[in-house]
């Protein structure tokens, strides 16, 4: 039971702010010095974060997003989602295109009190531009 609380702040990233479209409870949720790192090894700050979840929300309507699977352990919470929207939007210089799409990942996100202060984040990009294309 002691990560349920970790746990729990880590789906309202997913609920609230995800599928919500709620950007203040991001900000909210994002500690100060959030870092947030890519599998390539590349490092985004809050702000760009946020900038990241904005681009998200005006390229894709409807989202609908589903925790599959999620496992904690000390300070960190693994977490295997999966999405559908509808890309209503440009999205990374794609013009919208109507269609439905999936999205899914796995993210690691280290946890301080209500506050996600770091993220390892593996996204399947590459299905979701073919979904695009």
């Amino acid at each position: 039971m002691a990560d349920e609380p970790r746990k729990a702040v880590v789906r309202r990233f997913y609920t609230d702010v995800l599928a919500g479209r709620r950007i203040e409870e991001l900000e909210r949720l994002l500690a100060p010095g959030f870092i947030g790192h890519d599998p390539l090894g590349a490092q985004i700050d809050r702000s760009d974060y946020i900038d990241a979840i904005r681009m998200l929300h005006e390229g894709f309507s409807r989202l609908a997003v589903r925790v599959d699977d999620q496992l904690a352990e000390g300070n960190r919470v693994t977490t295997r989602w999966s999405a559908t929207g509808m890309h209503t939007g440009d999205f990374a210089g794609i013009p919208a295109t109507g269609r439905e799409v999936m999205l899914s990942g796995i993210d690691i996100h280290r946890v301080n009190g209500e506050r996600l202060v770091e993220l390892w984040e593996q996204l399947d990009l590459a299905s979701l531009v073919a979904q695009l294309i």
